[in-house]
C-alpha cells in the first residue's frame, strides 16, 4: 500500500512539540513493520528546513511546479523531494509566501499568523492533488495529523475524482481545533453544507478539526485512555457528543518513541554529574528532578510552581526547561531568583539540552491536567529517570505505579506534593529506586506494536473505500 502522511511539522526537520516526534518516527516504523508498504511524508518547506536536510546528507530537488487551487485561492508552489530517509519518501511543499517565515505557527513576538487557515488548507489540498509527486503514483491512503491537515480528508471526500483514496485522521490534542470565522468556509473551497453542527460547525465558527473527524474513514488518537476520555464532557473539549454520534470510528493507539535516536548514555552516574555541573550544583545526596514541558496550564506547570517552596523541605532540587505562556515564564523566572538553592529555570527549548537533562535526572515531573499520550515520560524512562505523572490519558497507559513510576490523582498541588515526597522516599531506598529505574529503561517504548496497529487501521480504511 502507498501511504502519504501529511503533517505541519515532523522531526528532525521542523518541530514545536510532540506532533513532530510522531510524524517523524511513525512513517519509518511503518516501513520497518511492513517492508512492502510505500510510505511518504509531505510537510511545508519552512525557513531553515533545507539546511537541516543538507546537514543530514539529503539533496532537495528543484521540484514539480504546481498550482494549489481551493476556494478563493490559486497559489503557485513546488512539491520538492529529498529522496528517502529511513525508507520514507520525503517531500516538501515549497510556497515561500506561506512558509518562509520566522516561526511555524506564530510570529516570534507572539500571536498566531492570521492566515494559518490558508497556509494549512494549502498543505491539505496539495496532499490530495499532488500526492503522486511524492511517489510517482497517487497514494492509496492519506494519513493526516491534527487540525492543520484535517481538511485533507474533507477535500478527499468532497472531490468525487479522489473517491478511491482512503484517509485516516489522527487527533494528537483535541484542545487545538483550528476554529476560524464562518465566512472563510467558501474561501477555503468548502460547500456551505458543511457548516452544520453535525459536520464542521462549532459555536458559529468553522472548526477545521471536525473536517478530519467527520470525513476520514478512520480516526485514531494517541492512547486508549485518551480515546475513552474524549467521549466524555470532562475531556471532550465540547466535541464529545459529536465524537459519540457523528464522527468516524475512533481507536486509541499509544505513541512510541524512536529508540534508535533516543539511546541512553552508557554511564548514568557520569551523566548525572555532568548535569549537576551544568546547573551549578554539587551532589547533596538528594534526588535531582526535572521538568521539560510547554509552559501551559494543560501541562500542570502552574502546579509545579505552587510546590516549589516545599521542595527544599522534601530534599529535592528541580530544574525546569520550557517556554510558552508569558505569565508562567515570568512566574518561574521570579521563583528561580527567590529559591535559587533548589531551583534552576531555562526559558526556551532545544533537543540537545533536553537529552542531557533526561540522561542526568533522577525524577521527571509531568502533572498534566490532560495528556493525549505524552512523550516526555517515555524519554524519561528510557533514560533512567523515574516519572511522576498525573493519572490521565496516555500517562495511565504508559506509566505503571509502582513498577515504572509514580502516578497521582487528583491533579492538584497537594497531590503532586505528596507524589514528589514519594519520589524522594523512593530515591532514599537505593535498591528499590534502582529496580524502578531498571523496569522503566527495559519497558518497550518503541513503535513496533503501534506501527502494526496502524497498519491494521489502514487496511480497514482501504476496505471501507472498496
Amino acid at each position: 500500500m502507498r501511504v502519504l502522511h501529511v503533517a505541519s511539522e515532523a522531526a528532525p526537520w521542523a518541530q514545536t512539540g510532540g506532533l513532530a516526534d510522531v510524524a517523524g518516527a511513525l512513517p519509518a516504523a511503518l516501513v520497518e513493520a511492513d517492508p512492502h508498504a510505500d510510505v511518504g511524508l509531505l510537510m511545508p518547506l519552512y525557513r531553515g528546513v533545507a539546511s537541516k536536510l543538507e546537514a543530514a546528507g539529503l539533496v532537495l530537488d528543484d521540484g514539480e511546479p504546481v498550482v494549489v487551487r481551493f476556494g478563493a485561492y490559486e497559489l503557485a508552489a513546488r512539491v520538492r523531494r529529498a529522496g528517502r530517509h529511513r525508507g520514507v519518501a520525503l517531500a516538501f511543499l515549497d510556497a515561500p509566501a506561506l512558509y518562509d517565515r520566522d516561526g511555524l505557527y506564530m510570529a516570534p513576538g507572539g500571536g498566531d499568523f492570521a492566515d494559518n487557515h490558508v497556509r494549512f488548507a494549502a498543505l491539505s489540498r496539495a496532499a490530495v492533488d499532488f500526492g503522486e509527486h511524492v511517489f510517482g503514483a497517487a497514494p492509496e491512503l492519506i494519513h493526516a495529523h491534527d487540525w492543520q491537515t484535517a481538511l485533507a480528508p474533507a477535500y478527499l471526500r468532497l472531490d468525487s475524482s479522489r473517491d478511491a483514496i482512503a484517509s485516516v485522521f489522527t487527533v494528537h490534542n483535541l484542545a487545538y481545533q483550528g476554529r476560524v470565522p464562518k465566512h472563510v468556509t467558501a474561501e477555503l473551497g468548502l460547500p456551505w453544507s458543511v457548516f452544520s453542527m453535525h459536520v464542521m460547525e462549532a459555536w458559529d465558527q468553522l472548526c477545521l478539526l471536525k473536517g478530519g473527524l467527520y470525513f476520514a474513514d478512520r480516526i485514531t488518537t494517541v492512547s486508549p485512555t485518551y480515546a475513552s476520555e474524549i467521549l466524555t464532557p470532562a475531556f471532550g473539549e465540547g466535541l464529545d457528543g459529536f465524537l459519540r454520534h457523528d464522527a468516524a470510528p475512533l481507536v486509541g493507539i499509544v505513541n512510541g518513541i524512536d529508540t534508535s535516536s533516543w539511546e541512553p548514555p552508557p554511564d548514568k552516574a557520569a551523566a548525572r554529574a555532568a548535569l549537576l555541573e551544568e546547573l551549578g550544583w554539587t551532589d547533596d545526596g538528594g534526588p535531582l528532578a526535572i521538568v521539560i514541558a510547554r509552559m501551559a496550564t494543560q501541562k500542570g506547570v502552574d502546579l509545579i510552581a505552587d510546590v516549589v517552596p516545599d521542595l527544599s523541605g522534601l530534599g529535592v532540587r528541580l530544574a525546569v526547561l520550557g517556554a510558552g505562556d508569558r505569565a508562567l515564564e515570568d512566574r518561574f523566572r521570579w521563583l528561580a531568583g527567590v529559591f535559587r538553592d533548589h531551583l534552576r529555570v531555562v526559558i526556551g527549548f532545544d533537543v540537545a539540552r533536553s537529552r542531557r537533562w533526561y540522561a542526568g535526572a533522577d525524577l521527571f515531573l509531568m502533572p498534566s491536567r490532560f495528556e493525549p499520550c505524552g512523550i516526555g515520560q517515555l524519554y524519561a524512562m528510557r533514560y533512567g529517570a523515574v516519572p511522576i505523572v498525573s493519572s490521565v490519558g496516555g500517562l495511565v497507559d504508559t506509566v505503571s505505579d509502582p513498577e515504572t513510576g509514580i502516578r497521582f490523582s487528583p491533579v492538584t498541588a497537594d497531590a503532586l506534593r505528596a507524589a514528589i515526597a514519594r519520589g524522594a522516599k523512593l530515591y532514599a531506598d537505593r535498591r528499590a529506586f534502582d529496580r524502578v529505574v531498571s523496569s522503566g529503561m527495559h519497558r518497550d517504548s518503541s513503535w513496533h506494536d503501534s506501527a502494526r496497529a496502524y497498519l491494521d487501521i489502514y487496511r480497514a480504511a482501504l476496505a471501507a473505500r472498496r
